[in-house]
């Protein structure tokens, strides 16, 4: 993805996160991750993995305020997320062996430690 469509993407996903918080719903920290990064979409001087960290963080905590009050599906929207995070590696297998690669290994380190919270 180039910069400018990664930009365009953290603005649309921060339009989402301002509209849910102007819905007045009983949000406990599902963007703080994302609030501690100090990285908005007009930050267009910031590096493009700053917005990959942002547009993760934001897709985060989106998912946790559409699954409010429903862990069963914030836990499978976290597998389903983790699987297409993986997609594009995961298929890839090792020829000489015939193994599926570890699924993680392609993943940035910030995404895997927030997908395992």
């Amino acid at each position: 993805m180039h910069k400018d469509e990664l930009l365009q993407l953290h603005s649309l996903l921060c339009q989402m996160k301002r509209y849910f918080e102007e819905a007045g719903l009983p949000l406990v920290g599902e963007f703080s991750e994302y609030d501690s990064l100090s990285v908005s979409p007009q930050h267009i001087h910031k590096s493009k993995t700053d917005h990959k960290k942002a547009v993760f963080y934001l897709g985060k905590g989106l998912s946790q305020v559409v699954m409010q009050g429903n862990p069963d599906h914030q836990a499978r929207l976290k597998e389903r997320f983790i699987r297409l995070a993986t997609t594009a590696t995961a298929d890839e297998d090792d020829e000489e062996t015939g193994t599926a690669m570890g699924r993680d290994r392609n993943l940035p380190a910030f995404a895997i430690a927030a997908l395992h919270h």
